[in-house]
């Protein structure tokens, strides 16, 4: 139903449709005495079990949830007032009063470090609590949900399934009204009746969402036993069958939808972990387990994270969800005492036992506290309810091990496997090889909800290695919309991109049909062997594209006279190795282009992965801001520009030699020696052994190396000694090693974002390329002027505008006439401006400067835009760049805003780059009424300051100033708050900008020290 997990607007979306109108509340005149405040220096954490560590924060926040209950007139009576949980709904939506639960809880639970068990103030409002929401049930048994969703599947099933958790805690502790707890159990009956037989529930409708008919269908198989009623087992178990034949695909996943990998994981397993009745539980387990199968090709282990790679592209629900370090499957990840693969994604015993030691070994303001305000945000009942269920599962280190090494994408044998679903008619191909593994979906759009339909994208999905993790993964839509309404590099499907009348298009939105071929004659998919060379066809810039699983993923595209490109996406580790083959290194994280590569290369401990290609015009590497793996792992996204015919493959291997020369015979520079190329048996060829390609100190020194090389080639039976010899021969008459070009730059030090002037002379240039971590980009020249053995170039270079201060080395690599290279280096230092400007970012390209932790951030239209409005405290931080004192300014945007409360700001000083603003540091933030905030984490807000309503774009600048801390908003010179700590935060700190319930707009960020 809800999950603790799954950010709020995700849940409403899911549910709201319509709007109700409770049933009037029994009026009450007397106000209710408040319930009081937590003391606490009376807590001991020691006195929580693990699972209730998790709601150590809601015992914080217990009295103000509590005294929310409106007791101030007889109008809405008992209604929760908070705005804590389904936020922004008002008292037609059954759903805000879910928090009934909470208070139940708190007040029947014996445990020690509980001050408000059989609290009087807290019966008194519960009591009305629950009589407010008992007023809102339907005569017919639903419940109603806001906006017009007067009989609400949604809001039926979670009342079902938290209150029947609820009558249990009520009946074990017997002090609550009698009458009122009789009076629940009847209004579980006639939701349990009406939940059974609706059309709403059992309908078109109700098949699309699976995971809310799951939870009221989990609620009811906790109540059964309290009613008593054969008639209604019976059409409950009738049911049950319908919900196992409808819900569940063919292929596996829980149809919410069509596959949507956050509610299978997060609120489908979550809620049947907690099934109650015997009688039917092993429907549940087949259903359970089925899943899973699914889903060992769809979260696929990363050794070097020990984390989970999601095939996000399938996913029709949840934009940008690619990574997860942990995957707890069911309520207190319970499945995995029941399925054993399921213990391959939780936490350890020992790893949670730490965890839980080291909570209460910190104390309440160190591990408490600072969680109080982010939960009152977002008070989920659903964590009161898996604490309720009181068991819990982690499986021991060794044990998790043992799962994972069942993951047949981890470490089984080749297969390739092929599921479909009859009801929406999508199929996937999910296949693994020698080389490399690889998941591939195919088929309509499904209509969901709010434009969730068009989430999904097609074709190539993810390409995985067990010892590499993912490296290609192609995400789904960033953005609603199709790909002709936004910048095409916001689309980051891995697939055909084409230009049309109406505008780009992507193969992976199109919804390819496939059609399935072993040698070239028509085949059932379902029936290709393990290690079969299936080809998959399918339409892609009006023409043809063809995946070919062999020993090489084997990728061609014929588009007759229609330019296209190639997108795909890497996914590379900053420690990686990136070069194209052909051509030179390029650092992961800057853009490079190529007009002769080949290929390219990445290395990752001694393992490459080499993508090959023919009939491309030309190849770009470019960094895309959006988050993979929360930040640890960069999209680094390939085009492959070309027209009419494209085909490349890539492969993963261990090789001692990356990116081999596979020529059939040895070069050396454009010359061919005309000596066989053959391989020495490590990977590598004899041309690879040679290394004409590399920088040599002296042309003695490479003909010293090819000698001695040559030599030892010849004593393994590799080389012949005559092509030995003339190999030796070759060397000595190229030009390699030879310093024949003088490289000089225009300026030794430079401010980000200018211009500087590259000078070359010398002899046989052809063409040359500087290069630098720096530059905004890779640029190539070639001579101005020409003469026999002789030449010059001129070229001007940029300094990326959001470049850190210092050393910045910049290479220049000239490729001579004869086909061999020089490396020049040219040293530059990177200095603030006069202003004292260190940082700046006008986004007007995709930057590589930001580290998105959460939330959903791009650079699009000249902003970086974050645009989840579900949550507070969604953050993005500047790599590498701290200030102690100093300015940060940003200009603020806001485009849409959940709540009157929402803001857009800057957190500063914070202990380590990702800090949530509860954590560390200071939050500055600016909400549209003109108010700023000066907010320090574990000690709540320090002052306020008033001002004009914010009815555009306009400033927010910061200043630090030891313990000082004033913020300027627009172009008022007067600061719109002034405070200075009395026990600050001292020293450098990251610098982050943060969004609180707002789709925020920030341009022109500007950083001073």
């Amino acid at each position: 139903m809800s999950s603790k997990r799954i950010a709020t607007v995700a849940v409403t979306a899911a549910l709201a449709l319509t709007t109700a109108t409770p049933a009037a509340a029994s009026p009450q005149p007397a106000p209710l005495p408040e319930v009081a405040a937590l003391d606490p220096t009376a807590i001991d954490l020691a006195g929580f079990t693990g699972l209730e560590q998790q709601i150590a924060p809601y015992l914080g926040n217990l009295a103000r949830l509590a005294n929310s209950v409106n007791d101030d007139s007889a109008t809405n009576y008992g209604f929760i007032t908070c705005n804590c949980w389904r936020t922004g709904q008002g008292p037609n939506d059954a759903r805000v009063m879910e928090n009934v639960l909470t208070l139940a809880y708190f007040y029947t639970a014996d445990r020690p470090w509980n001050p408000y068990r059989r609290d009087a103030a807290l019966r008194g409002r519960l009591e009305a609590a629950l009589r407010f929401m008992l007023g809102t049930q339907n005569a017919d048994g639903s419940f109603p949900q806001g906006s017009g969703d007067l009989h609400s599947r949604a809001a039926t099933g979670c009342a079902l399934e938290l209150y029947a958790v609820m009558l249990e805690l009520l009946d074990a502790d017997g002090t609550l009204d009698p009458a009122l707890v009789a009076e629940l159990t009847a209004a579980m009956k006639r939701a349990s009746t009406w939940f059974l037989e609706d059309e709403e529930v059992w309908g078109p409708r109700g098949a699309q969402f699976a995971n809310q008919v799951a939870g009221g269908l989990v609620g009811i198989s906790r109540l059964l036993g309290r009613f008593g009623d054969a008639d209604l087992r019976a059409r409950f178990e009738q049911r049950l069958a319908e919900h196992e034949k409808v819900s569940q695909g063919e292929a596996g996943f829980f149809r919410d939808g069509t596959v949507a990998h956050r509610y299978s994981l997060e609120v489908e397993s979550e809620d049947l972990a907690g099934w109650a009745d015997p009688a039917t539980r092993p429907v549940i387990d087949r259903m359970q387990a089925r899943y899973l199968d699914w889903a060992q090709y769809n979260l696929l282990y990363d050794q070097g994270l020990d984390g989970y790679f999601i095939n996000t592209a399938i996913d029709s629900r949840h934009r940008g969800w690619n990574y997860a370090d942990e995957l707890p499957i069911g309520s207190n990840n319970l499945w995995g005492s029941v399925i054993p693969q399921a213990r391959a994604y939780s936490a350890t015993r020992e790893e949670s036992e730490e965890r839980r030691a080291a909570f209460a070994r910190a104390g309440w303001q160190t591990s408490v506290a600072p969680l109080i305000a982010p939960t009152w945000a977002y008070l989920d009942p659903s964590i009161i309810r898996d604490v309720a269920l009181g068991e819990e599962y982690h499986p021991a280190a060794a044990d998790r091990l043992a799962a994972i090494r069942t993951l047949r994408p981890y470490a089984g044998a080749p297969y390739t496997e092929h599921r479909a679903d009859a009801v929406t008619g999508q199929r996937f191909v999910f296949a693994k090889r020698p080389s490399y593994v690889v998941g591939l979906g195919f088929g309509k759009h499904v209509d969901t909800q709010y434009g969730f339909w068009d989430n999904q994208r097609f074709g190539l999905s993810y390409l995985y290695d067990p010892k590499l993790g993912v490296v290609v993964q192609g995400q789904n839509a960033p953005q609603i919309g199709a790909p002709r309404t936004r910048p095409v590099d916001a689309e980051l499907s891995w697939g055909t991109g084409w230009t049309a009348a109406d505008g780009v298009h992507f193969d992976s939105y199109d919804q390819p049909v496939p059609a399935f071929y072993r040698d070239g004659a028509p085949v059932d998919p379902a029936a290709a062997g393990d290690l079969d060379d299936l080809e998959i066809r399918y339409a892609a810039a009006g023409g043809t594209k063809s995946v070919t699983l062999d020993d090489r993923l084997r990728v061609r595209v014929e588009a007759g006279a229609t330019p296209f490109f190639e997108r795909i996406p890497l996914v590379l580790d900053k420690g990686d190795t990136l070069r194209w083959i052909g051509g030179g290194a390029v650092a992961v994280g800057s853009r490079s282009e190529a007009q002769n590569a080949s290929g390219v290369v990445v290395e990752r401990d001694g393992r490459s992965v080499e993508i090959r290609w023919t009939g491309t015009g030309s190849a770009v590497l470019w960094p895309s801001s959006f988050p993979v793996a929360g930040g640890r792992r960069t999209l680094q996204v390939l085009d492959l520009k070309a027209t009419g015919t494209l085909a490349y493959d890539i492969r993963v291997v261990d090789d001692a030699c990356v990116g081999s020369d596979e020529r059939a015979r040895v070069f050396i520079g454009d010359r061919d020696t005309g000596v066989a190329n053959p391989g020495d048996g490590t990977g590598c060829t004899v041309a690879d052994r040679l290394r004409a390609d590399e920088q040599w100190d002296s042309h003695h020194a490479f003909v010293t190396h090819v000698t001695r090389t040559t030599a030892a080639l010849a004593r393994e039976d590799v080389l012949t000694r005559r092509d030995a010899a003339r190999l030796v021969a070759a060397a000595a008459r190229s030009d390699v090693g030879r310093n024949l070009v003088t490289a000089s730059l225009s300026a030794a030090e430079a401010v980000a974002g200018t211009r500087l002037d590259v000078r070359l002379s010398g002899r046989s240039i052809r063409e040359a390329t500087v290069s630098g971590p720096c530059l905004t980009g890779d640029v190539t020249t070639v001579p101005t002027r020409a003469r026999a053995g002789g030449g010059s170039a001129f070229a001007q270079v940029t300094v990326r505008e959001t470049t850190l201060p210092g050393p910045c080395a910049l290479t220049v690599r000239t490729v001579r006439t004869t086909g061999t290279t020089e490396l020049d280096p040219l040293p530059l230092t990177i200095v603030p401006d006069a202003q004292g400007v260190v940082f700046r970012d006008g986004f007007s390209s995709p930057s590589q400067a930001w580290t998105a932790v959460d939330g959903s951030w791009s650079v699009t239209g000249g902003v970086y835009r974050q645009q989840d409005t579900t949550r507070t405290g969604w953050r993005s931080y500047v790599n590498g760049l701290t200030i102690a004192d100093g300015t940060v300014e940003t200009r603020i945007d806001f485009r849409t805003t959940a709540t009157s409360t929402a803001f857009g700001g800057v957190q500063v000083r914070t202990a380590k780059p990702g800090d949530a603003y509860t954590q560390s540091g200071y939050l500055v933030y600016l909400r549209p009424n003109g108010s700023v905030d000066v907010y320090r984490a574990g000690t709540g807000v320090l002052a306020t300051g008033a001002g004009p309503a914010v009815t555009g774009p306009t400033t927010l600048r910061v200043e630090l100033r030891g313990a000082q801390i004033r913020a300027f908003v627009g172009d008022d010179p007067a600061p719109r708050v002034t405070v200075t700590d009395p026990s600050p935060i001292t020293g450098p700190g990251s610098v982050q900008l943060i969004t609180g319930r707002a789709a925020v707009d920030f341009d022109d960020v500007r950083v001073t020290r």
